[in-house]
């Protein structure tokens, strides 16, 4: 027949296209009897690739709950009064005694007399997607167990109108209404004071587009007990996906009135303070501004710079030239406080002032402090500076004396001898304590390893012999094991790559930074493959130092650049782009880490990507052992690799800071000895 020969060919071509997409196959022909299932098919079934299949084997493998409703289906697939499409999704039996959800899809062909001629259709694997689902389910569930427990002010509201489908106790109380004047009813109805204020289209915004929405210390106006009343409001949205398919908003909101209320407070206290400046016993005054103006100096302030009273509002390096005339640093110290809003401290720093015409040598301990305003930018700079002249000119006199001294012993030779020798002893104890510390570190990383590997072991066997009786719940718990096992396991291997690290000696020998990162890029390619990420890399310098712990670093500030990439509106993945880039950096634009004690041109490597990027507050506590800004749901990791990174820069004579904004990527810069 041909239209039986054309259509088998084009079954034969779907066929295979489906066995490389993982999809299982069958084929009923009800003119010649041939039955034809797919290996993929028998595999589905858990039945072995060589078993005599027959409709009657394949459903003594469905689930005996699923199984009545499964074979009804069949039946009505091939009825020939039937004009529904045959999709079902049911458990089958697997080789190792446990179930598997699969979907099966299927559609008949008929001739023109309308008699079914043939039955054929695909099976697929959608354990993981069910099991989501019912995750999803159960977790709602209990959260709606405890709403009327929580301690938050927490409220469902879906369309249509904007009505509110719960409200606990505390919402109620937050809006001063009673959660049976609020559910059942629109918003606006029972909250008109509220229009106009943006919560209505924030709300209409999370449902229209699935995304999440937060905002802390939000004002809001209410008609709570006699009358209006502002208060403040951390509060986010939440999409809440309901039984019928609607997407609604979970609102929790937390009043935090009184904390806002005691920082202004506080703000207003710290402009009190700068009030008292005028009678502080220490040198004292304000540079606003980036022309750094003289602002509220008080005497000792106005005694130090040695040039009268009138110097306030004039730009300090008007008011002291000999700081740009003598080559000092202090201008672009604090042109760098103002751009970083980093405090800087010295102690007995030599200042070249001129008092009365006469260029004098005076001596400081002096703190260079940022003041931000309320939006969190730096306006000015305070100075407080104390006059240690005499002290560090009594020892220097010290000093030339005891070198005279020493100079005249004919003990000395004899003293530095025994000195380098015991620096050379020092040096030996410390370099096996080294050693013995990076054994300890490895028999610590097997010990602690050992008892991982056994309870992931046995929670295998345990999920393989006992999976279907311990239910869901049981299953769950083995899933929070193994992930707890996998990640502790993840954390000692981190720990002990900072150990050996920490204690490792760098060697200096010249290592081209283009091929560094190309063995990290290395490294890194199966993460590249998958994510797509574009990774751009200039020029690079060559630098001293090791090369094994160059490649940690690079490695892992490319790991985290494509780990923490960004999703757009609808969720997809926005593909990582990278670019690492260098310059060669002068002493006045070093880091104020490295300024001072250091001598010398560095380089400055950037890697820039365009991920979730950070708020800048924690631009120094993410380079400390253990901090994490993510929960380990939204991003794995220990919290290692970055204080990784800083050991390595510091290991090497330099630096590694970072530069961000939430959803505008990083920049992490390394400053290395040129």
């Amino acid at each position: 027949m041909p239209f039986d020969h054309h259509f088998s060919a084009e079954i034969d071509r779907l066929r295979s296209a489906l066995q490389a997409a993982g999809v299982g196959t069958w084929d009923y022909n009800f003119h010649s009897g041939q039955v034809q299932y797919s290996a993929i098919c028998r595999e589905l079934f858990g039945l072995p690739p060589d078993a005599e299949v027959t409709p009657e084997a394949l459903l003594a493998q469905v689930h005996p709950d699923d199984r009545e409703r499964v074979a009804q289906a069949n039946l009505q697939a091939v009825d020939p009064r039937n004009e529904t499409e045959h999709n079902q999704v049911f458990r089958t039996l697997t080789p190792t005694g446990a179930y598997r959800w699969v979907q099966a899809k299927g559609s008949t062909i008929r001739d023109e007399a309308g008699e079914v001629v043939r039955f054929s259709g695909i099976v697929q694997d959608v354990t993981e997607s069910v099991l989501a689902r019912q995750q999803i389910e159960e977790t709602q569930r209990q959260m709606l167990a405890t709403f009327e427990q929580a301690p938050v002010a927490i409220a469902v509201i879906s369309n249509p109108g904007l009505t509110f489908r719960m409200a606990n106790p505390f919402y109620g109380a937050l809006v001063g209404r009673t959660p049976g004047q609020l559910v059942g009813r629109p918003l606006l109805e029972v909250l008109p004071e509220i229009e106009g204020q943006g919560f209505r289209e924030l709300l209409e915004g999370v449902m229209t587009t699935g995304t999440p929405f937060s905002a802390k210390e939000v004002a809001v106006t209410l008609l709570r007990g006699s009358g209006p009343e502002t208060i403040y409001v951390d509060f986010t949205y939440q999409p809440w996906h309901e039984e019928n398919g609607n997407v609604g908003v979970l609102v929790v909101v937390v009043e935090v009135t009184r904390q806002v209320l005691a920082r202004r407070e506080v703000e207003a206290s710290e402009a009190r303070l700068r009030s008292i400046i005028a009678t502080a016993p220490a040198a004292m005054g304000l540079f606003v501004g980036p022309d750094l103006e003289v602002q509220l100096p008080n005497q000792a302030f106005i005694d130090i710079v040695g040039k009268g009273p009138d110097i306030v509002g004039k730009p300090l390096r008007e008011v002291m030239p000999e700081l740009i005339t003598e080559n000092q640093p202090f201008l672009q110290i604090l042109e760098k406080v103002y751009a970083t809003g980093k405090t800087f401290h010295t102690y007995g720093a030599l200042v070249k002032v001129v008092r009365d015409g006469v260029l004098t040598d005076n001596y400081y301990n002096f703190t260079y402090s940022p003041l931000f305003d309320s939006e969190g930018r730096v306006y000015a700079i305070l100075d407080i500076a104390i006059d240690v002249t005499g002290q560090v000119q009594a020892s220097q006199r010290a000093e030339k004396s005891e070198n005279r001294y020493r100079e005249l012993s004919e003990a000395l030779e004899e003293r530095v001898e025994q000195r380098t020798q015991s620096l050379a002893e020092a040096n030996t104890n410390l370099t096996r304590l080294n050693e013995n510390l990076e054994q300890f570190a490895f028999i610590a990383s097997h010990d602690l390893q050992e008892p991982l590997r056994k309870i992931q072991a046995f929670s295998s066997l345990l999920r393989e012999e006992y999976g279907p009786a311990l239910g869901q719940k049981g299953s769950d718990l083995l899933n929070r094991i193994e992930t707890a096992g996998h990640r502790m396991s993840r954390l000692i291997r981190d720990l002990l790559t900072y150990s050996r690290i920490s204690t490792r000696q760098v060697p200096t020998i010249p290592i081209p930074l283009g091929n560094v990162v190309e063995n990290a890029m290395e490294n890194l390619s199966i993460a590249i493959e998958e994510t797509g990420a574009q990774v751009m890399v200039g020029p690079l310098p060559v630098v001293a130092g090791d090369p094994s712990q160059l490649v940690q670093l690079f490695q892992n500030l490319l790991s985290n650049a494509i780990k923490f990439s960004r999703v757009n509106l609808v969720g997809e993945p926005i593909i990582p782009r990278i670019r690492v880039d260098s310059l060669k950096i002068l002493p006045p634009d070093l880091p104020l880490e490295l300024m001072g004690g250091r001598s010398g041109d560095f380089y400055r490597i950037d890697v820039a990507d365009n991920g979730i990027g950070f708020d800048e507050r924690y631009s120094e506590r993410i380079f400390q052992v253990f901090q994490r800004l993510h929960v380990t749901k939204e991003f794995a990791g220990t919290g290692v690799g970055l204080a990784i990174c800083q050991k390595v820069a510091t290991n090497h004579g330099g630096l590694i800071t970072a530069r961000s904004r939430p959803g505008q990527g990083s920049t992490f810069s390394l400053f290395l000895p040129a």
